[in-house]
């Protein structure tokens, strides 16, 4: 499956309002047997079978986080109104990241 095929199939799940970071393509690419893995997955975060993270800095929001591949990470953004808005597809560095900027996760450097 290719990174548009997988868009699609990931907006039939949470509808077409979704968005996609610019990474998502390239990631998608790589990752093998991504239709068995993150559809399936996506399935389960849309039917409320997956509990969810509240991050400090977007209390509004709920977020899932899911390892996909060996260093890939999914992160799918829901808007508590039962919208999904984002879903993020990338390395474990800008899953750090993100995850820093909502504040799931604190800076490991200490000075």
């Amino acid at each position: 499956m290719n990174a548009e095929e997988l868009k699609a199939e990931l907006r039939k799940i949470f509808g077409s309002q979704v968005e996609f970071n610019k990474e998502f393509d390239k990631h998608a690419d790589e990752i093998k047997n991504i239709d068995s893995t993150l559809i399936e997955w996506c399935t389960l975060v849309k039917e409320g079978k997956i509990r969810a993270l509240r991050p400090p800095k977007l209390l509004e929001n709920i977020v899932f986080i899911n390892k996909i591949g060996s260093s890939s990470r999914c992160i799918v953004i829901k808007i508590t109104n039962g919208e999904f808005k984002e879903v993020h597809l990338a390395d474990h560095a800008y899953y750090d990241k993100l995850r820093k900027i909502i504040g799931l996760k604190k800076d490991s450097k200490k000075y």
